[in-house]
């Protein structure tokens, strides 16, 4: 049988729980869509980097696979720059992004 802490010191996507935990913030931003200015769920990554994060009903260990991608940089096409407090755009327009 398992106990707690081998269930937290487990991987998911090649990465500890508690590493992906640790290097992701959530937090709420107003971005620049297409179809205006929104309020949306966003997660701040090494303290530096700002991503739009559209998953808002994926919980568990869903969610820590899709936190994992934006580790390891699959997601930069989300990649967000907040150019004043509090609103961000993106990065790369959805139109230029590969």
């Amino acid at each position: 049988m398992r106990s707690p802490i081998d269930v937290l010191a487990g991987k998911v996507a090649g990465l500890k729980k508690m590493e992906i935990a640790r290097r992701t913030v959530p937090c709420y931003k107003h971005v620049l869509e297409k179809d205006g200015e929104q309020l949306s769920l966003c997660m701040l990554v090494d303290s530096g980097k700002l991503y739009r994060f559209p998953f808002e009903a994926a919980k568990g260990i869903a969610s820590l696979d899709i936190k994992a991608r934006y580790l390891r940089g699959e997601m930069e096409h989300l990649r967000l720059r907040e150019f004043q407090p509090g609103l961000c755009r993106y990065v790369k327009r959805a139109d230029q992004a590969v």
